[in-house]
């Protein structure tokens, strides 16, 4: 296939963050990157801008692949291709180019997320040699209520929170890439940290704030395993004080995770399902 190849740190930041919006504009989850949130997601996802494509035809964009790497493990962030391109095979292309200098760079597995009801990419992947290894879960919380729970908040550093879930996943949680200790670290500055004390237990909340004011979580924790069901709740507590809100969610969450049981627990519901897939390379 004709098309030039470059990487995205030889091409223009703000061009590709446009071209990306563009893109995406008529996917199911449409993206809307800005350069400065782009940075973010680059360093919080170990996003590798060596190691992730631009192609064009001529001088005009067509698709491209993001990639994020960590030792032997890599993970699609972000692949499309414009509209005009869809089903000429340019899709199949950039997915096997990547596919293929992943391999040559000694990456072992390579991991993506992708909606489960969107059938047409789900066959896609199936057909590249990905599986599906479990489901993640936008769950949302669209009544959040007043609670008389007693509890104490401590704010404290992001590397705290880095030993904390560490420890978690030493004793046998599997996070999905977005909630893996190490990018809890990275978001440095991005988000909220909170340890959580009760009179039974003990553990933690990552949490933020969108544009638009709406809270999310992005991670909640307890070494106690009898007492997530308890974490979430004083997290929710702490949140609807703290923020005042009304609606809180929570985005891509596995449900072989503990901290979905204790949301869905607390009032959750999944509003949105996507498939987490998986392929080995060597």
């Amino acid at each position: 296939m004709n098309l030039k190849i470059l990487t995205l740190n030889e091409y223009s930041l703000i061009d590709f963050v446009n071209f990306v919006n563009k893109v995406f504009q008529d996917y199911t989850v449409p993206v809307n990157w800005n350069v400065v949130n782009f940075e973010m997601d680059v360093r919080e996802n170990s996003i590798s801008l060596e190691d992730s494509f631009i192609f064009l035809r001529d001088t005009k964009p067509v698709g491209f692949i993001v990639n994020s790497i960590r030792h032997e493990r890599a993970r699609i962030d972000a692949m499309g291709v414009v509209k005009e391109e869809r089903g000429t095979g340019t899709a199949s292309f950039i997915l096997e180019h990547s596919t293929n200098y992943l391999k040559w760079k000694g990456i072992q597995t390579i991991s993506l997320e992708v909606i489960t009801k969107d059938s047409r990419a789900y066959r896609f992947y199936e057909k590249h040699g990905f599986r599906e290894r479990r489901k993640l879960h936008l769950l949302v919380n669209k009544n959040v209520k007043s609670k008389d729970i007693y509890f104490r908040s401590i704010k404290v550093e992001p590397r705290y929170i880095y030993t904390l879930s560490l420890n978690l996943q030493l004793s046998g949680r599997k996070p999905n890439w977005q909630r893996e200790p190490v990018t809890l670290l990275l978001a440095n500055g991005r988000y909220n940290h909170v340890r959580l004390i009760t009179d039974k237990t003990e553990g933690y909340l990552v949490w933020g704030k969108n544009e638009d004011n709406t809270t999310y979580i992005v991670d909640l924790g307890t070494k106690d395993k009898e007492k997530w069901d308890e974490i979430a709740k004083v997290a929710i507590a702490f949140l609807r004080n703290e923020t005042n809100c009304k609606i809180i969610s929570a985005t891509s969450v596995p449900e072989d995770d503990p901290m979905y049981t204790a949301l869905v627990e607390n009032g959750f519901e999944s509003l949105l399902i996507q498939s987490e897939m998986h392929k080995k390379l060597q």
